[in-house]
């Protein structure tokens, strides 16, 4: 285990108290973006990145307005993509402009 000093005080690091449940969640949350990122049209792929998720919907992060706007239009078809992967419970899209 690794510990740091402060004013000559031992303290174990941070990253060794992350609880598993906050570890997991974000491996879900890069599975999502990957599906995202196929399923996004060209130029929009490094515009969109999911950014959290619950059971009954994800949240999106868009660069722009006009990305946000595509993404809000087309809802229903990024929804079915996520359906297609198995993802039954998902019944809204979020959509926070960056």
């Amino acid at each position: 285990m690794v510990y740091h000093t402060i004013n000559e005080c031992y303290m174990k690091k941070i990253s060794n108290f992350i609880p598993n449940k906050i570890l997991k969640k974000k491996e879900i949350i890069d599975e999502l973006d990957e599906i995202l990122v196929k399923a996004a049209d060209d130029h929009m792929k490094n515009k969109i990145h999911v950014i959290n998720y619950n059971e009954n919907s994800i949240t999106v992060e868009c660069d722009s307005s006009s990305v946000g706007s595509i993404v809000k239009f087309e809802r229903e078809k990024y929804l079915e993509i996520f359906k297609n992967y198995g993802l039954y419970n998902i019944q809204d899209l979020k959509i926070k402009i960056k």
